[in-house]
């Protein structure tokens, strides 16, 4: 990992893109290995030339990105849905954010040797395309805006081989004092300037808005509301930085490896005639505090919406101790048939078995 660690919360959100959700009909492969014809697979079908054509285009459209990141998939790194696992994601990302924040004057030695980390205040993620065990990436990062403390900036992952976007990160990231976690002031930046983009339409919102954050929840609230529990656990030493501060995917972790404790996602009773998995299309994280090393994680979970094919999950993430949650995170879902790579439908008795879970008011 990067070592890039969670911000703390500055109560305010630099941009808004409200879109509405174009929900997708069909779930990327990820069960085999990539087809060795370039370009990815949409809606069962080989990507044409023009459309790699198209998706290049994007790629190099809209401001000066420059390389920031590149590897490959471990077998380490997938799940049992057999990609890049989302932890994996934004551990990869979080990689690249510190070779972009070098690019821009705040390297990591440089930061050190003032006593400062760079922290994530705020992400949203897109997952467009999945990426397999063994599968090249790469990482291209630009500028979208800053003020006094709060840099924007948008990192691009992309299958090298193909070119085919995987995922698209827009990131709002401060400066902090390495041993208080205090927020401190963002330096000129002149290089900014020249990595200075506008958001891409494939890195926009589609089913969640980046709308200034809520107040920070606490566990009250979460008790009166009857959210449920789907992950209690605690902050291990290595899941931190130097500094012992949890670096930023050890939040979505969390969030992920509890989603089968959900009562919404588990079978009706009986024999399953078709074995279902899911898949996140689509993420909205904030960041309040930084846990450390030992502090104790509750997440809490309810459903904000119930459509087609997709379901929009809010979780709140508490640390146990304080009451107070450390983190806040909505997520689009969807269900899929893991032997067709199909989307599933929410059907009369899945939506009814669902509907007692959806609480009013809920947000990230």
């Amino acid at each position: 990992m990067g070592g890039t660690r969670i911000g703390m919360d500055t109560g305010k959100s630099i941009t808004k893109y409200p879109t509405p959700y174009a929900r997708p009909s069909v779930v990327p492969r990820c069960a085999r290995p990539a087809s060795p014809v370039p370009g990815r697979v949409r809606d069962g079908r080989a990507q044409t030339t023009d459309n790699r054509r198209r998706h290049q285009h994007e790629h190099h459209h809209g401001g000066a990105m420059i390389d920031i990141g590149m590897g490959s998939v471990q077998i380490s790194e997938c799940d049992q849905m057999g990609h890049l696992n989302v932890r994996y994601y934004v551990a990869r990302a979080d990689e690249a954010l510190a070779n972009l924040a070098h690019a821009l004057g705040m390297g990591p030695r440089a930061l050190r040797a003032q006593g400062l980390r760079l922290g994530v205040l705020d992400h949203h993620i897109r997952f467009i395309g999945e990426l397999h065990v063994g599968a090249p990436f790469r990482f291209r990062g630009g500028v979208l805006g800053r003020d006094a403390d709060t840099l924007v900036v948008l990192q691009e992952m992309r299958n090298t081989a193909t070119d085919a976007l995987a995922a698209t990160f827009r990131v709002e990231v401060g400066l902090f004092d390495a041993a208080s976690g205090e927020r401190r002031p963002l330096p000129a930046l002149p290089g900014a300037d020249a990595l200075r983009m506008e958001l891409p339409a494939h890195a926009a919102p589609k089913g969640l808005n980046l709308t200034t954050p809520r107040a920070r929840p606490h566990w009250d609230e979460a008790e009166r509301l009857g959210l449920e529990e789907r992950h209690v656990g605690a902050v291990s030493a290595r899941e931190c930085d130097r500094d012992g501060w949890l670096t930023t995917d050890g939040i979505i972790a969390r969030v992920w490896d509890g989603a089968s404790n959900l009562p919404w996602r588990r079978p009706p009773p009986g024999p399953q005639t078709v074995k279902i998995g899911g898949a996140a299309l689509e993420y909205r994280l904030h960041y309040h505090a930084t846990p450390r090393a030992g502090d104790l994680i509750t997440v809490r979970s309810g459903l904000r919406e119930i459509g087609t094919k997709t379901t929009v999950a809010t979780n709140w993430l508490f640390d146990r101790e304080s009451g107070l949650a450390c983190a806040t995170a909505e997520l689009v879902g969807v269900r899929f048939d893991l032997s067709t790579r199909k989307a599933l439908e929410i059907d009369d008795e899945t939506r009814a078995r669902m509907l007692p879970y959806v609480k009013a008011g809920l947000a990230v």
